[in-house]
This record gives structure tokens, C-alpha cells and sequence, in this order.
């Protein structure tokens, strides 16, 4: 007689969710700027830790400013010129803000990867 036919193969499993958490990082205390002038903070950079094995994840600097260009991000030393940039585990992460040219300028900006921010 024939065998019976073989029950249907299970699906494979889902693959495991990527890791986003980040460790949590601080840029510092409140800035204080003359005009026309530029700081990188903080002055140890920040490295990118706690992802996902080979987890690639979008550094962000978000601000109310009117004029962002006045912000940009740094990975590993290199200017990008703009307020995002690809980061992984191991990156070296700095923000370079500049001051406008009139004074009594309040600005919040904030730096965002995985699943952390500051």
C-alpha cells in the first residue's frame, strides 16, 4: 500500500527582532555660545554601544532652530554635513553647534539613535 502523505513542514521561524537599544549617553550641561562662534560637545565623544550585532541604526539632531545647518553631526572624527548619519556599536559620536549672530538665542537641539536620546 502506499504511504501516507507526509504532514506539511513547519514555517521557519521569524527571524528575531533587530536590537535598537542603544546605551544611553549625555551630551553635557546647557551650552553657552558667543555669537558667531562654534563648540563640538561633548569633549569625549560618545560611542554608539548596545545595539545588535552589526545593527545600523540613523544618528538624528533634531532642533527647534530656524536654521539647523548651524548643527551638524560627527562619526568617527568626520564631518558629515548634515544632521543625520548611519551609526553602528563602536562609532564615535560628536555634535558640532554653532551660535547665530545675534545674541539672546535660546535653542533646544537633541541627538537621537536606536532607541535613545539627549
Amino acid at each position: 500500500p502506499p504511504s501516507p502523505p507526509l504532514p506539511p513542514s513547519p514555517p521557519p521561524p521569524s527571524p528575531p527582532p533587530r536590537d535598537v537599544t542603544a546605551a544611553d549617553f549625555d551630551l553635557g550641561p546647557h551650552l553657552y555660545l558667543d555669537v558667531d562662534t562654534c563648540q563640538t560637545v561633548p569633549d569625549v565623544p560618545i560611542e554608539v554601544s548596545g545595539l545588535g550585532q552589526g545593527v545600523i541604526v540613523t544618528a538624528r539632531l533634531t532642533s527647534r532652530a530656524s536654521d539647523p545647518t548651524r548643527m551638524t553631526i560627527s562619526v568617527n572624527g568626520i564631518t558629515m554635513n548634515s544632521t543625520e548619519a548611519d551609526v553602528q556599536n563602536g562609532d564615535k559620536v560628536q555634535v558640532r553647534v554653532c551660535a547665530p549672530s545675534a545674541f539672546g538665542t535660546n535653542e533646544l537641539f537633541t541627538l537621537a539613535y536606536g532607541n535613545q536620546l539627549d
